[in-house]
């Protein structure tokens, strides 16, 4: 006999004090250094949290204040001015500052183009850590100037030490997520299509031409600042507007000069939006034939600005649908496989009603906890922090739970715990005398999900990207679509129940296939504890390694003496189940990297332009360890010798981003192609510029084809990453 663990008002009370603890663990802490500066302008440096954490990374910003009538510059500043420079050498475990800018207003004097910034600008900040989860100190050497009818330049020394801790959030970080929210990104999270961009060369003079749609308000006062088209800045766009404003023309004038070889780099303003992309030219012989090509969009040798065009809403549901269909397919869904194989043994010996009520109790917690990850997301969302699919799996808390959920499932398996709630939750009466466990059901729909979620099948990552660039709308209705799709199978089964005939009926041998399928939960909780021990280092994984272990004894002992108090006994095993989240959130120094092989570098996006303009080829492999998907492609294609060899052959450069722990940088990269999922690889070359994404899963045909054609320059380009 076992004992059935449910929830109790101890539970309820241990779940508050944990939430009262994280709470006022994130109360807000100042952050920030004194102003330096004058009256006319001045700067100081803020950070995101009062402490370094376990991230690898600290969110920073550089904030400028302009008195009225003075103004500073943005990364290009034109025409004249200087754009701030800032210099991180001097500070302690701090690698390096990559600055994200906000885009621009445009000032115009005596013919003079300028881009620059008024009034109080917030320059966010991510810096790459040098030994994650130890105390650093930020110094930033500021040189900017500031001007009015005068230019006056300045430098400022600015310093804030950072202690090691837990991440608690200061009293700045509101300001960074606003300064954040204004730095443009794709053209879809603007509600913005690029329908064409080409050159007009005529009568020696050359001219920009962008055709751009708007999904969302119609166009008001679009501006386009274009950088990479030589010295200073071109002028403002002439706009025309059509289709009640829906449709604009712009066309810039570049001068005399040749048209430009290398992709430009576009940040568009309108209003309050803002977008910013790369444009891979076409060199058209007149206006008209720029047009008639914009309009014709649909030919092959039409380049877009986007790697992914904006889709259609019933393209994203479908493309949803099917994404969640193929994600029971992927190899981060095989880990539960256990799970499923069991419930389907289970209701090849039920009643046709009980079989029934039980796959749709699954298939309603696939449904109801892809509805629970949208509503993270969306108020992730509101909050400006970094979007992703699986991104959770880089939280050391998540994967501590994660692997304690898992242990408890397999010691259901073995018969030392029943998982269920109290019987007023139960769905009906008939459900209850036939004993089929739905909430049990629906865990496991529920348990599917949440591990399935490191992968991005084909379709999912084209949807996921659809809705995380638009708004919370969008989000859910593209993620009920994923969890129907996914639940599929299951209705499928409810609904022609024949389809598990061929299953033996139950006898004596669903012990032995119990026991070998907790084993396999239990090599599934051990993967996890490997992301863990890569995410949150060694102590934590063996803190929480023990708890699981405790764990199962206590629960195999208990089964034995089932004439005991099961109130104590259900209080015990809900310590042992949390303990887990605890020894996450113990404070330790990030765990060194291990070295890739020598063959592949660190990622370096800034590197990626010199590397092209070398005439070298470059593949760009973004991964994780908790990335099932990822360690699938690395074996069946970019570790197989004709892709290696090839490789070698061709002196192909190697880099390799690891997205195990949150890094903005990777997130901002993914984001430029249009992805929020991994895995992701792209290829570069003198062919392909401005790179050219890879599906999901690989094949070494499939990578070679791209290498000849990044090298050859066969096909149409795909898009410069925005920023």
């Amino acid at each position: 006999m076992t004992t059935r663990l449910r929830p109790s008002a101890a539970l309820l009370r241990a779940g508050l004090a944990v939430m009262t603890l994280l709470l006022a663990a994130t109360a807000a802490r100042a952050a920030s250094t004194p102003w330096v500066g004058d009256a006319h302008a001045a700067v100081r440096l803020i950070t995101r949290d009062d402490r370094v954490g376990q991230s690898a990374t600290v969110e920073a910003g550089l904030e400028f204040r302009f008195a009225p009538g003075w103004h500073g510059y943005w990364r290009t500043p034109g025409d004249a001015g200087l754009p701030p420079v800032v210099d991180w050498s001097t500070s302690d475990n701090v690698r390096r500052g990559e600055i994200t800018w906000p885009a621009p207003i445009r000032l115009v004097v005596e013919g003079l183009q300028n881009s620059v910034y008024e009034g109080d600008v917030i320059l966010p900040v991510s810096l790459v850590l040098e030994r994650p989860g130890e105390a650093a100190t930020l110094h930033a050497s500021v040189g900017y100037a500031a001007c009015s009818n005068v230019c006056v330049p300045f430098q400022a020394e600015l310093s804030l030490p950072l202690p090691a801790g837990p991440e608690a959030r200061a009293a700045e970080a509101p300001l960074l997520v606003a300064a954040r929210a204004k730095v443009p990104g794709a053209p879809g999270s603007a509600g913005i299509e690029v329908v064409n961009t080409g050159i007009v060369a005529s009568g020696g003079a050359a001219s920009l031409v962008v055709t751009l749609k708007s999904n969302a308000e119609p166009f008001r006062r679009p501006d386009l600042f274009v950088e990479g088209a030589g010295a200073g800045l071109p002028a403002a766009p002439e706009v025309s507007l059509t289709d009640d404003g829906r449709t604009a023309r712009l066309t810039v004038a570049l001068g005399p000069t040749s048209p430009p070889i290398d992709a430009l780099t576009l940040t568009l303003t309108d209003g309050t939006r803002a977008t910013s992309f790369g444009a891979p030219v076409r060199l058209f012989s007149s206006p008209s034939v720029a047009l008639a090509s914009a309009q014709d969009a649909a030919q092959p040798h039409v380049l877009t600005s986007t790697p992914n065009r904006t889709l259609s809403w019933g393209a994203a549901l479908l493309s949803a649908l099917f994404g969640g269909l193929i994600l029971n397919l992927m190899p981060c869904v095989l880990p539960v496989l256990s799970i499923k194989l069991m419930g389907l043994v289970r209701h090849a010996g039920a009643g046709r009603r009980a079989m029934r009520s039980s796959l749709l109790a699954t298939a309603l917690g696939v449904i109801v906890s892809f509805l629970a990850l949208a509503a993270v997301l969306i108020g992730l969302q509101w909050s400006g922090a970094a979007l992703g699919w699986g991104i959770q799996f880089q939280q050391p808390w998540f994967l501590a739970g994660m692997a304690s959920l898992t242990v408890l499932f397999a010691a259901s398996l073995f018969d030392w715990v029943a998982i269920g709630l109290p019987s007023a939750l139960m769905t009906s009466a008939g459900s209850r005398r036939s004993g089929q466990p739905l909430v049990e059901a629906f865990l496991t729909g529920a348990f599917a999900t949440l591990l399935a979620t490191p992968c991005s099948a084909p379709f999912v990552g084209t949807a996921v990207g659809f809705a995380l660039a638009q708004g919370p709308t969008e989000i859910l209705a593209v993620f009920l679509c994923l969890g129907v799709g996914m639940a599929l199978p299951y209705g499928a089964i409810a609904a022609f129940p024949r389809l598990v005939r061929w299953v033996p009926r139950p006898g004596p041998w669903m012990v032995g296939l119990r026991t070998a399928l907790g084993f396999l939960l239990l090599g599934t909780a051990a993967w996890l504890l490997v992301v863990l021990w890569s995410s949150a280092g060694g102590r934590v994984a063996g803190a929480v390694l023990g708890v699981m272990i405790a764990l199962l004894l206590f629960r195999a002992v208990m089964a034995r003496r089932p004439g005991l108090d099961r109130s104590w006994i259900t209080a015990v095993t809900t310590v042992l189940v949390l303990a887990p989240l605890a020894a996450a959130a113990w404070p330790t120094a990030a765990p060194r990297q291990a070295p890739e092989r020598q063959e592949w570098q660190a990622f370096d996006p800034a590197a990626l332009p010199g590397l092209v303009a070398e005439g070298r080829t470059v593949l760009v492999d973004v991964t994780a360890t908790w990335c099932l998907t990822c360690k699938i492609n690395d074996l069946t294609a970019l570790d197989r010798t004709e892709v290696a060899t090839r490789i070698d052959q061709r002196n192909v450069v190697r880099m390799r981003a690891d997205w195990s722990r949150p890094d903005p940088a990777i997130a901002a990269y993914l984001r430029g192609f249009g992805r929020y999922g991994i895995p992701m690889d792209v290829v570069y070359g003198p062919a392909r510029p401005t790179g050219e994404p890879l599906p999901e899963l690989l094949t070494p045909t499939l990578v070679l084809d791209a290498l000849d054609r990044a090298a050859a320059g066969a096909g149409p380009q795909a898009a410069l990453p925005p920023g």
